[in-house]
């Protein structure tokens, strides 16, 4: 079994909504709602528990999935991949540009 998040920016609310899926063959299964439960507790005492765990691939499965979702960082920093694939879709789009567009023409010199 494959552990799957799904990611979906909400258009009757303002939210995301996330889905945890299993698939294997013609089956899935969906993870039940996760509700959170706050404990009060001094500021000064420690954590002793992560309010949530993701275990093996899950973190980067639900990172992609919010990435398609389309969340980005605050910061406005890509990874570096994205900031090649920009660059090279820019030098793609300058030469079909000058493959497409008239290109001015000199004047003869005298």
């Amino acid at each position: 079994m494959n552990g799957k998040w799904l990611a979906q920016r909400s258009i009757y609310r303002d939210g995301t909504d996330l889905v945890f899926v299993n698939q294997w063959g013609d089956k899935m299964a969906v993870a039940k709602p996760v509700e959170f439960t706050m404990v009060e507790q001094s500021a000064h005492s420690l954590i002793m528990e992560p309010t949530l765990v993701l275990r093996g691939d899950s973190g980067q499965s639900l990172f992609q999935a919010l990435w398609d979702a389309g969340f980005r960082p605050n910061d406005g920093a890509g990874s570096g991949a994205e900031a090649q694939a920009l660059k090279a879709h820019i030098v793609f789009a300058e030469h079909v540009a000058r493959a497409l567009l008239p290109q001015p023409q000199e004047a003869p010199r005298e």
